[in-house]
Parts: structure tokens; sequence; C-alpha cells
């Protein structure tokens, strides 16, 4: 009797992993309402392919097919080695997906194997315009592009020739075809990149092009877009493409080395992130930083060896220190479970933590002040947000005016905003916080950045800034530009902090703020002390080259003031005395051409009470 009952219960688990595969098998990932990525369904087997046992000219021709399969349901993946191979591990050892090497180095059998599912093959050079033709146009076509030297194995297997696009670009297609393709993705390739990201442009029926960012068919690609539609891939120059597409109501997402997003886009998983803080301690005495890496938006870098290269996610150093991340909201469409991954594996301890950011600058780089459309960016950006369980967003935008901001702010999904300009190393808000909607506009302050500040130039800076938690200038935004500094770099630079200094992850950083600062005004940094309140007023301007002024209001009238500037050093570099003092608001007008660039404070002394706030004294040679 035991043994019939362990087989009935073998049978009906057996069934129930039956059904919950098929049901994975047949369900469709979820998209957002107005999103530009397309869905298929979700995979039940996926053909792996080794690509260092092809020919460059054989992956063009996978690469193709893959995306083709994948209109109706993805069936292949290259595995590239990098950061690839973890992908594909995960999908198999998480999800009920068949993981099939059958064709791991048999070009010839895959093609085979599949052939019914192609109208026949558009032929094309490798690495030219002419393959940027070929990929543009196999999507609609329902084709695989195919160089010469492959001629004779398509007419063995009696694959018929639809197009020869060998002398032709992509003018040609965008001329003959523009009506067939993609009003809401497209991809921005160079030809020598061709390998990359072409499944996804077939996939998605994409114009898949490149040309100079000022050439007219570049400008007639983007204008033809829809609103808050996507460019994949990337340009020659970052300022300008950003700048072109965001003219356009366009937004970029980098994924010019991109690989199987047709595949990795239609796999349904749910992106958490493992907590996020509720409550906040705050500490006396304290100068507060919070360290955020750069480049998350880069679709990319994620897929490739974010996750493997040991000056980053790998790092050994990584969860000895809070940090946070930015990154895409779109990965939550364009590669769920690269997201669930990173977000799974991330630190998580009482005092260290790993926190993601969404952006820049949303769910796709763009410049809010360029953007036209930006309102309804920032209500799809909304549901991006609570998809992929973010609720900062780290922005950069071509000047610092902060009511190109104010749509991301009106957002429930938001509690506040990282916000960079894109000069000045992200830094040239000079740490300022504003005000919106209750919810703060937190500029960069210092940037840990080859060129600007090492690990030990960047401890030194912070050692010595204010600690009095109910002013701005004692809390730190420290963008890490990612291509020049790692994890060790923070890790070594934390290490180099004294007790005053406290290293927060982003939430906490946003919180901290909001429960000490309050939505106060931009312009006056309220400091008491000793029962009395005096306003002492931001420089202005800063950085400064030559004359700066300080404003301050006395709450009565004294009989001296006196400013002091120093260095880093403690050293007086600068000092002035003033008798007689009304109150009310003054003014000290501080020359500073004899000062070395660099930073330093100023203490304002009021018989004997003394007002301290931090500022950056910048004299450009």
């Amino acid at each position: 009797m035991r043994e019939i009952m362990r087989w009935k219960v073998l049978v009906i688990l057996l069934f129930v992993g039956a059904c919950s595969n098929l049901l994975f098998a047949q369900k469709r990932a979820s998209r957002i309402e107005g999103s530009s990525f397309p869905v298929s369904s979700v995979p039940d087997r996926i053909y792996v392919v080794r690509d260092a046992s092809f020919s460059e000219s054989e992956l063009l021709s996978i690469n193709t097919l893959q995306g083709i399969l994948a209109k109706k349901k993805p069936m292949i993946y290259r595995d590239h080695g990098q950061g690839y191979s973890i992908w594909i591990t995960d999908i198999e050892d998480n999800y009920p997906v068949n993981i099939d090497k059958t064709y791991w180095e048999d070009f010839e059998g895959l093609i085979e194997n599949f052939k019914d599912s192609i109208a026949g093959y558009v032929l094309c050079n490798l690495h030219d315009n002419s393959s940027n033709a070929a990929i543009s146009i196999c999507g609609f076509l329902n084709a695989i592009a195919v160089t010469s030297n492959k001629i004779e194995l398509m007419n063995s297997l009696g694959i018929e020739m639809l197009e020869d696009v060998r002398a032709k670009d992509e003018n040609w297609a965008f001329n003959q075809y523009r009506d067939q393709f993609s009003k809401k993705i497209v991809c921005y390739q160079k030809e020598e990149k061709d390998l990359f990201l072409s499944d996804y442009s077939v996939f998605v029926s994409a114009f898949h092009f490149f040309d100079n960012i000022g050439s007219s068919v570049t400008s007639q690609a983007l204008s033809r877009m829809d609103n808050n539609a996507i460019m994949l891939g990337w340009g020659e120059d970052e300022y300008q493409t950003v700048d072109l597409a965001s003219k356009t109501s366009v937004m970029v997402n980098a994924a010019d080395w991109a690989l199987n997003l047709s595949t990795l886009t239609n796999i349904e998983v749910e992106t958490k992130q493992q907590s996020h803080i509720e409550e906040v301690t705050n500490k006396d005495n304290v100068h507060t930083v919070c360290f955020l890496m750069t480049d998350g938006d880069n679709v990319q870098w994620l897929l490739n060896d974010f996750a493997i290269n040991q000056n980053w996610f790998a790092s050994p150093d990584r969860g000895k220190v809070s940090l946070g991340w930015t990154i895409s909201p779109a990965l939550c469409e364009l590669a769920p479970t690269v997201m669930k991954y990173l977000y799974d594996n991330s630190s998580e301890s009482e005092n260290r933590r790993d926190y993601f950011v969404a952006g820049p600058s949303g769910y796709g780089y763009l410049f809010p002040g360029k953007y036209p459309d930006r309102v309804n960016m920032a209500n799809l950006l909304n549901e991006y947000m609570k998809k992929s369980d973010l609720n900062i967003v780290n922005v950069i935008n071509d000047n610092s005016n902060l009511d190109p901001i104010k749509p991301y702010l009106d957002q429930e999904a938001v509690d506040g905003v990282f916000l960079y300009t894109y000069s000045d190393y992200y830094t040239g808000l000079n740490g300022s916080i504003q005000w919106y909607n209750g919810k703060p506009v937190i500029g960069g302050r210092f940037a840990l950045w080859e060129g600007k500040y090492s690990p030990q130039g960047l401890a030194n800076v912070l050692n010595n800034l204010p600690r009095n938690t109910k002013i701005a200038d004692s809390y730190s935004l420290v963008p890490v530009h990612v291509w020049s500094m790692g994890v060790r770099d923070v890790t070594a630079c934390v290490e180099m902090l004294n007790e005053n200094v406290r290293v927060v992850a982003p939430d906490e950083f946003v919180k901290l703020i909001k429960a000490n600062l309050g939505d106060q005004p931009t312009s006056s940094k309220v400091l008491k002390q000793e029962g009395d309140q005096i306003e002492l007023q931001q420089n202005y301007p800063n950085p400064v080259t030559d004359l700066t002024t300080i404003k301050y209001y006395l709450p009565e009238n004294v009989d001296k003031i006196s400013l002091s500037v120093f260095n880093l050093r403690g050293q007086v570099v600068k000092e002035i005395t003033k008798t007689a003092q009304k109150s009310g608001f003054h003014v000290i007008k501080l020359f500073v051409s004899n000062l070395d660039p660099g930073v330093y404070l100023y203490k304002l002394k009021i018989e004997g009470i003394s007002v301290e706030l931090c500022t950056k004294l910048m004299m450009v040679k």
C-alpha cells in the first residue's frame, strides 16, 4: 500500500511539474502599457551554440536566424564567453527551459534544422554597409543574412536568395523600405559590429544603420520614430548622439556589443531588490557620503563582463562598504533574468549594502532639458520604476536647470533624483540640494575619477568637510567613474576616512536628507548654535575664478565678525574682518585669484560663535 501511495505522489508531482513547465512555455513575458519592447513567447528549449566554433560569416547568419525564430519563440543562444556563459547557466539552473547543445559547433545542422522557419536569405558582405542593409530587411522578409562563401550551402539546403544587397547600403534600405521598419526601436550600430545586436534588430524589424550623427539619414531615421522610442547601439560621440536623440524624444540604450537580447527579452521573471531601508538612524557630528557607480544604463556592459570582472560586481571587496549601483530600468524587459541575478547576488548586511538606482536618465539615456515629451516619458518611467523595484533616479542633464527634472519628481515611485551635469566630472552642481514636491534633487559633489580625485585625495577632502547633519554641505554624493575606478578604489578611500565620515547606501542617503533637511529653501543654509540663528548663504559663483560673494544674515547687532578661509591642511589662507555689523543681510566679497585651485573651508566667526560651511573655490587657469 505504501509503495502504491509513493507512486501516486510521484505521478502527481511529475504531472504538476509538467503543467508548470507547459504554462511557463506558453506564457508571454509581461510588458508595461506603452512599452517600446516587443514580446513573443517564453522559450521552452534553447539551442546553445559556441561562438568560438564558428566563422564570423556563420555568426552573422546565426544572429539573424536567432532574431527570426524569436518572433514566434526564442530558440537560439550564443555562448560568447565572458558574462554570457553566466546568463545561460542561470537560465538552465533556475528556469524550466531545456538547454540543448546539439548544434554547439554545427552550423550546417543548425541551418538545416530551421530552414522551414525562414523564407530565404539576403546576400551581403561582412562588416560593411551591405551587412547593415541586410540586417535591416531580414526582419520583415523573414530571411537570414548570408555571405558569398555560403551560397553553395544555401543552394544544397534548398534555401532561396531573396535579395542581393552587396552593392547597397542603409540609405537604400531606408528609402526602399522605411514604412516596414519599427517606429518604437531603431538600432544605431557600426558596420564592423554587425555580429552584435543584430538578432534584436531582426526580432523587432528595426532599421539597423550607422551614419554620421549629423547626416540626413540619421536625422530622418530618428524623426520618424514614435515619442519615447528607443535607440539601441551607440555613436562615435556620446554628447552628440544623446543630444540628437533627445531632441526627437528618443532615448538611448547603449547596446552596441549586446548579444542574445531577442532571447533574454522573452523570459519572464520578477525583479525585486533584496531590501529597502524603511527607517533611518541619525548620527550626530558626521559627514554623510554616498558612493554611486556610473554607467549602469550601459546594457551591453551589464550583459558582458560586468558580473565577472573583479573591478566591478565580482570584486572581492564588494560587500565591505555600502555602495550604490546605477542600472537601467529597461533591463526588467530587455533582460529580466540578468536584472534578477544582479539583485539576488547583491551584498546585504546590517551596515553594508549594495543598492541599485535607476539611470541615467531613467529607462534610457537622455538629456531632459532637450527632451520635448519628458512629461509622458516620466509617466512611463514611473511604471518601469515599479516593475524594476527602483525608487531613485540618476539623471544626467546638459545644464543645471531644475525645471526639466520636475516631471521625474511628480512620479509616485520616485523618492529623489541624483542630478549630474554632463561636464565637470558630473559635479557641476557642487553637491547642492534642491527641493521640489517635497523630494530632494541632489547634485554630485566630488568624483572618484582619474584626473579628478584619487582614493587618497578624496579621503583627505571628505575628512575635512562639515559634520552638521542639519546643513546640506554635510552630505556628499560621489560619482565613481567605472572606467577609471573600481570597487577596490571605493574601499581604499573608505578605509582612509575618519570616524566622523559615515558611508551609506543611496536609499539611506535620501532618507537621511529628507529627515534632516526637509523642504528647505534652496538659497539659505540655516545653522543653529548656542540658541542663536544665523543664515549663511552658499557663495556665488561656485566654482570661482576670481571673485565670489558670500551673503549672511545676522539676527541682532554685533560688534565684530570675521571670515576665515582654510585649506585642507587646516591653514588659514585668507581672513577678512568687519566691525559694527547691524542685524539683517550682509555681503562679503572675497577675491581668490591668489589661491591655488582646490577645495577650501570657510568659517564665519561672530562674538565667539563659529559657523562653518564648506565650499569649493576653484580657480581656472
